[in-house]
C-alpha cells in the first residue's frame, strides 16, 4: 500500500465520534471567512450579518488555504483521491489544478507562481503549474539534528514568505533556503471524548500568523488554541467549551478567527472571532 493510501485510510477511520471535520480557514477581511465543510460537502463563504453562501457544492473539502498568490484553494484529496482546485470567490466553477494521485498528500500550500507545496516522503517539494516537481526552494529537507518529518497536516505562510508547517505535535518553518527547522513542540493531554483518529497526543491542525508575527495553533485534541509570541513565550487564547473544538485558525489584522466543530457531528460548524480589543463574537454558524 502506498503512503498516500495509507494516510487516507488512517484519516477516515473513526475513533469515538463520527465527525470528520476540516482544519482549513481563510479570512478575506475583518468580517468574512471561507472554509470547507466535509460533512455537507460544501465550501462556504461566511460573512458577519449575512446568510452563509455555498461557493462550491458537492466537493468533500477538508483543507482550504490562501496562497502567496492571493488565491484561495481547497481539495477533495480525502475522498477517493479527488482534485485540488482554485476557488472562484464570486461563486463560479472551481478550477482544477492537480489530481490527488499526482500530489499524494492530504494538505498543501500554494506559492507565488501558483505552485503546489506539499510533503513527499521525508522532504517538502513544490509542483509547478506545468507539473514539474522540485525540492522546495532547492532544499525541503529537515535541518541536521532535528527530528525526522512525520505526516504534515497543516501549512501557513507568514507575510515575509516563511512557510510554517506542522507534523503531529511539532511546529516547523522553512525560510528562503528551504531548510525545514523545528520551532516548537506542543504538549497537553487529550480531552474526552477523543476526536476521530486520535493518536493519544496533541496535534496541530491549523496554523495562522498575525501582523505581529505571533503564531496561533489549533489543538482540537486538547481543546485549546495557543499563541506563540516572537520571543518564544506561549499562552492559551481559547479553550473548548460545551463540546465545541477549534479545528482551524486564521488572522486578519488584529482579529483571530476560530473555525469550530462540535463533538456531535450533527451540530454543524461555527466561526467565532477574537478582536484586537479582546472581545469575542460569533461571526456565524452553519446550521445542520
Amino acid at each position: 500500500m502506498n503512503t498516500f493510501r495509507a494516510l487516507l485510510l488512517l484519516l477516515i477511520i473513526p475513533v469515538v465520534t463520527s465527525a470528520h471535520p476540516g482544519g482549513g480557514l481563510v479570512a478575506l477581511d475583518a468580517d468574512t471567512v471561507i472554509f470547507g465543510d466535509p460533512v455537507n460537502n460544501v465550501v462556504w463563504r461566511l460573512e458577519k450579518g449575512k446568510k452563509s453562501r455555498a461557493l462550491v457544492k458537492n466537493i468533500h473539502a477538508h483543507w482550504t488555504t490562501r496562497g502567496l498568490d492571493g488565491q484561495v484553494y481547497s481539495e477533495s484529496f480525502q475522498e477517493m483521491s479527488g482534485p485540488a482546485f482554485r476557488i472562484d470567490l464570486d461563486g463560479g466553477q472551481p478550477v482544477k489544478i492537480a489530481e490527488g494521485p499526482q500530489v499524494g498528500a492530504l494538505v498543501f500550500a500554494v506559492g507565488k507562481r501558483g505552485e503546489l507545496v506539499y510533503q513527499k516522503g521525508a522532504r517538502i517539494v513544490e509542483r509547478s503549474p506545468d507539473g514539474t516537481v522540485t525540492r522546495f526552494r532547492g532544499s525541503g529537507v529537515v535541518a541536521k539534528g532535528d527530528p525526522p518529518l512525520r505526516s504534515v497536516i497543516a501549512y501557513a505562510w507568514a507575510t515575509d514568505g516563511t512557510l510554517y508547517l506542522a507534523d503531529g505535535d511539532r511546529l516547523r518553518r522553512a525560510g528562503r533556503d528551504g531548510v525545514v527547522r523545528l520551532v516548537a513542540r506542543i504538549g497537553g493531554k487529550p480531552i474526552e471524548p477523543k476526536i476521530w483518529n486520535s493518536t493519544g497526543a496533541p496535534r496541530i491542525w491549523s496554523i495562522a500568523i498575525d501582523e505581529r508575527k505571533r503564531v496561533y495553533l489549533a489543538l482540537p485534541d486538547v481543546g485549546q488554541v495557543i499563541c506563540l509570541d516572537p520571543d518564544g513565550s506561549r499562552h492559551v487564547v481559547d479553550r473548548s467549551v460545551g463540546g465545541w473544538r477549534v479545528m482551524g485558525v486564521a488572522t486578519y489584522g488584529e482579529s483571530v478567527f476560530l473555525l469550530e466543530s462540535h463533538d456531535s457531528s450533527d451540530a454543524g460548524q461555527r466561526v467565532r472571532v477574537i478582536r484586537g480589543s479582546g472581545a469575542v463574537e460569533l461571526l456565524g454558524q452553519i446550521e445542520p
